[in-house]
């Protein structure tokens, strides 16, 4: 079990790096060196007017730092044809999914420091907390984690939905932080160390006792992969990545506006697929909301703009394979559609879905700063953007991809 995993780690970091080096590239750095010293001006700026003693700094922390440890689950690293094939090494498993665990105990434990870290001036200015009272919670915080990883181990061997492990952690944390941060940072310790040597017990009490839900823990890492492959596939085209497809009824409706005449054809397939395909529609409506928020939490006129632009950039990016999309359907083959007619219609679309996006984040800069310069420059200078990337750049992407 032991190579097992050596191998199935190795292959899982090498993938890793692979993607990686795909997302952060010098164009994505230097957006992420722009939003953060934009982050930290906005920060600094608001601790400026924060009141000693506030009585929502407290809380706030509490659930940020609960919402970290729980969201991270176990990364078993395991395969669909390991449901039969390790089967029978159900009993040396044990000795593998310790090495999951202790595997998946960096990268959470990793960010909870993060996270205590970013909170230390919030606490300090608005709780008048020393860098050691910070630092005791966020302690709490980190042993929390090993509980929590512990009870997803667990969760893989119950056959029955009687107890809620991630439900168990998630008030363990929630109680720990708590009494750590209002009453005793010994006794939220101790509660946390406690918890630990608990979630030890019941995880060796269940593999006593109950064999592996092999399916269930299968099904689980798929889940885990594939959300982790839709971040890298905002960034760069991710072999192996299967969309998920919805009805939506309800948006049909704007498909009734397309006209239905040939010259239409791939519109109407477009628009549909890109209303129905939950990556592309997702896509869309998670990076406009992240624009959005930045476009209200950003004061500096140049950073707006740039991550008006970036994002802007991303949506094209992410909706050009929406042209290969049918390129092996027969009957579009023989169907008597032009390139030049398939090419306007990819066109039409992304001129409306990137107006749509420029309209939105333009209303909250409206909003948020009215009509003055610090919002007119950085809508002028996207939508000069955005003209310039469809008229110029998405030609010459869609010849590269009809060569």
């Amino acid at each position: 079990m032991k190579t097992l995993w050596q191998k199935r780690l190795g292959l899982h970091l090498k993938q890793q790096s692979k993607f990686l080096k795909l997302v952060f590239n010098e164009y994505f750095i230097i957006a992420i060196i722009f939003m953060l010293g934009a982050f930290g001006f906005w920060y600094s700026k608001a601790l400026d007017h924060l009141v000693p003693n506030t009585w929502w700094v407290r809380p706030v922390g509490i659930i940020v730092l609960t919402i970290v440890v729980i969201c991270f689950q176990a990364a078993t690293l395991l395969q669909q044809a390991d449901a039969t094939f390790l089967l029978p090494k159900e009993v040396q498993l044990q000795s593998y999914l310790k090495r999951c665990r202790n595997y998946s105990l960096i990268m959470p434990t990793a960010t909870v420091i993060l996270i205590g870290f970013f909170l230390t001036p919030l606490w300090a200015r608005g709780a008048n907390w020393t860098p050691w009272n910070v630092a005791g919670v966020t302690l709490v915080a980190v042993i929390d984690v090993v509980a929590v990883i512990n009870n997803e181990i667990s969760a893989l061997y119950s056959w029955k939905n009687n107890f809620n492990w991630r439900l168990s952690g998630a008030l363990l944390t929630l109680i720990s932080l708590i009494i750590a941060v209002y009453w005793q940072f010994c006794l939220g310790l101790l509660i946390a160390v406690l918890g630990v040597v608990l979630s030890f017990y019941l995880l060796h009490n269940v593999q006593v006792k109950q064999p592996l839900n092999w399916l269930y823990m299968v099904k689980k890492e798929e889940q885990r992969s594939y959300r982790l492959k839709r971040f890298y596939n905002l960034f760069t085209d991710v072999p192996g990545l299967i969309s998920k497809v919805k009805r939506r009824r309800l948006l049909d409706t704007f498909l009734r506006f397309i006209k239905t005449k040939q010259a239409n054809t791939y519109l109407y397939l477009f628009a549909r697929t890109f209303i129905r395909n939950t990556d592309y529609s997702g896509l869309f409506l998670r990076l406009t909301i992240i624009a959005m928020l930045l476009a209200y939490a950003i004061n500096n006129v140049v950073v707006i703009t740039i991550v008006s632009a970036l994002f802007i950039y991303l949506v094209e990016f992410q909706l050009i394979p929406l042209y290969k999309n049918y390129d092996n359907n027969v009957l579009l083959q023989i169907y008597p559609v032009t390139v030049a007619q398939k090419d306007n219609s990819l066109k039409q679309l992304l001129w409306l879905i990137l107006l749509i996006q420029w309209l939105l984040i333009t209303i909250v800069l409206v909003i948020i700063r009215g009509v003055t310069l610090a919002a007119v420059i950085p809508s002028g200078i996207s939508l000069v953007f955005l003209i310039v990337l469809l008229m110029l750049y998405l030609p010459r992407q869609l010849q590269k991809l009809n060569n």
